[in-house]
């Protein structure tokens, strides 16, 4: 996996952003970015889908650590232009911690987050749910994941996965677990192991590839485990092997997308060696139903030349059968326009293997 070198994180500073791979090619480069909305800061936390018909979904916390309300853009043109911000109105009475965007099979959307919760010294997160069967319009009520022992870490980042109509995986920080919606109960997912708070993808195959960077997740920190790099499992779940493959997962970690053709895509951060923080960001794809990974592709879809403020969370989704759309925030006040919410598009032909 690239990853810069104590030089190289001293001339990431002063070097113009590049494109990586065959995106030197004409015609396909990533796009520049687009501001997508302003933030203020903290717990930004995007999360993205495509819904049915094509329009693309933001969701954000424009002043995170708390916000008090989620905001939804829309964009009808492949995340060229986007929609004012509109509050999502079912959240009441939360300080939130932003989840993740999820389109089911049927269409509907599934909106998750956390909201805090404390009593004297006691600190806990309570995760919520709300569906919206009309391309994100209007949402249900809010439903809380039916766990009775919360605790600070009771959240999600990434996509739930679809394991039918009635159940869902849930990657908890704190636990990994199946949420059944007939009975409205939870059990482990697969073999119990706790994955963190990770992407986990299912191939068209029947693979389950899992961004796991260790054999069992300890909560919030621990003793380090048998590092693995990412998981697969070819019997849903109930045994694991290693990748050995994926990066480094910082704080922010990384996404997983599965193609139409069956290709995945990892989102990767780059982060600095001797020079802290996240550097760029950038697309690289496995073609062997995430048996194996080369950067030898890799496309680089974010370098400002500076540190990036914030912790971006980049979020990648499929918008058509050639186009790839990765959002994400940048907190930096000194980029035209201040802290904000973008968005850029990436040609499927820019990655290895196309």
């Amino acid at each position: 996996m690239s990853r810069l070198t104590p030089a190289a994180s001293i001339c990431v500073l002063l070097a113009s952003a590049t494109w990586t791979g065959n995106a030197h090619a004409e015609g396909a480069k990533p796009s520049a970015p687009v501001r997508v909305a302003d933030v203020i800061g903290g717990h930004v936390h995007p999360s993205v889908c495509v819904t049915h018909r094509g329009d693309v979904l933001a969701v954000y916390n424009k002043s995170g650590g708390g916000g008090k309300e989620l905001l939804l853009c829309r964009s009808r043109d492949g995340g060229r232009t986007w929609s004012a911000p509109v509050v999502i109105p079912v959240i009441k009475d939360c300080s939130i911690y932003p989840g993740s965007l999820t389109t089911l099979r049927d269409g509907r959307i599934v909106l998750h987050w956390s909201c805090y919760r404390h009593e004297g010294e006691r600190r806990w997160r309570v995760p919520q749910y709300c569906l919206s069967e009309n391309e994100g319009k209007s949402w249900s009520p809010p439903r809380d994941l039916p766990i009775d022992d919360h605790t600070n870490y009771s959240c999600l980042r990434h996509s739930i996965l679809e394991l039918d109509k009635n159940r869902w995986v849930c990657p908890l920080y704190d636990r990994t677990v199946v949420l059944d919606l007939r009975s409205n109960t939870v059990r482990p997912f697969g073999d119990g192991r706790n994955h963190g708070m990770v992407p986990i993808v299912r191939t068209v195959k029947g693979t389950i590839v899992s961004g796991a960077p260790q054999a069992n997740a300890p909560v919030p920190v621990g003793r380090p485990g048998k590092s693995v790099r990412g998981l697969r499992s070819t019997d849903g779940g109930k045994t694991w092997r290693a990748m050995n493959a994926l990066p480094y997962f910082g704080v922010a970690g990384y996404d997983l997308t599965v193609l139409d053709d069956d290709g995945i895509v990892l989102t990767s951060i780059v982060y600095g060696v001797g020079v802290d923080g996240e550097w760029s960001y950038e697309l690289l794809v496995s073609r062997d139903d995430g048996q194996t990974w080369s950067d030898r592709g890799a496309v680089e879809i974010y370098n400002p030349s500076r540190r990036i403020s914030g912790r971006g969370w980049p979020r990648t989704v499929q918008l058509d059968k050639q186009t790839l759309g990765t959002l994400f925030y940048d907190l930096d006040s000194n980029q035209p326009g201040g802290p904000g919410l973008f968005f850029v598009r990436t040609p499927i032909a820019a990655l290895s293997g196309q």
